[in-house]
């Protein structure tokens, strides 16, 4: 399969990944470009022991993740204030986002940074164990930990602001 295929495939995916990180469509249609730029440079070095998919994705959160460490290199050095969702969406972009979806990402944003990857990556995006794991250069059994914890903090971030199980659930 070709790189560009890989694109189309893949690209809604990765720039919706990105987009919930940095919560600007210009900086996400960036990264996303800058990832794929990265896939088709980096295609013969692909091996096939993770999915086509997982592969990207990797290449999708260092992307990222480096567009940080450059935009904010002391705060991602120790690990503090470490804002990942950026800037506060714009007044057009606020409208967009309902007062429950609103407070999701803003609880989400006040997470640790790993417990953000790990939700993002297992409940948002929808990867499985095994391919959170290798996007994130971890074990399986730490990504499970990691997401209990990131879950158990994530719903006391929720009941801070505000919201319930019942709340969520109700749509």
């Amino acid at each position: 399969m070709s790189a560009e295929q890989w694109f189309e495939d893949h690209a809604s995916a990765v720039y919706s990944y990105i987009l919930m990180q940095v919560r600007n469509r210009h900086t996400a249609e960036e990264l996303t470009q800058e990832t794929f730029v990265k896939v088709v440079e980096k295609a013969h070095q692909f091996d096939g022991r993770a999915a086509v998919k997982t592969w990207i994705f990797r290449i999708a959160y260092t992307t990222t993740l480096n567009h940080f460490r450059k935009k904010h290199p002391l705060t991602h050095y120790f690990d503090k204030d470490f804002h990942l969702f950026g800037s506060h969406p714009s007044s057009e972009e606020m409208a967009e986002l309902n007062a429950q979806e609103s407070e999701f990402y803003e609880a989400l944003r006040r997470l640790k940074k790993s417990q953000q990857q790990v939700i993002l990556l297992r409940h948002i995006q929808g990867f499985s164990t095994k391919d959170t794991s290798a996007i994130l250069g971890s074990t399986e059994g730490k990504v499970k930990m990691s997401l209990k914890r990131a879950l158990d903090a994530f719903k006391k971030e929720l009941e801070k602001g505000g919201m319930s199980h019942e709340t969520l659930y109700r749509r």
